[in-house]
């Protein structure tokens, strides 16, 4: 059985794994592309070979949704998470005014 604590921990984890996932690919992906860029870059007599314009592709797309998607999406889920919370609290009107005659 899991604590309160230990599910709200795993829900907020939840909310950016793919954002976690995406960082941690990129990093696996850039000593690779670094090995590849030393033998076939763009300077190399053999030129480029497919498997380095393969992982430079792959590399473009994560920097551009780690660069804009990740925030864009990580401040929508800040921001609705917000408005949520302030409209959750009680109003600080505790009881109806009084009628008028």
């Amino acid at each position: 059985m899991r604590t309160a604590g230990t599910l709200r921990l795993l829900a907020g984890l939840w909310l950016v794994r793919i954002p976690v996932i995406l960082v941690v690919l990129y990093l696996a992906l850039y000593p690779v592309m670094a090995a590849l860029s030393q033998r076939h870059g763009f300077g190399s007599p053999e030129g480029t070979s497919l498997s380095y314009l393969a992982v430079s592709g792959a590399m473009l797309v994560l920097r551009l949704a780690l660069l804009f998607v990740v925030p864009a999406v990580l401040t929508y889920r800040v921001v609705t998470y917000a408005v949520t919370h302030i409209l959750r609290w009680p109003s600080r009107q505790t009881r109806p005014p009084a009628p008028r005659n």
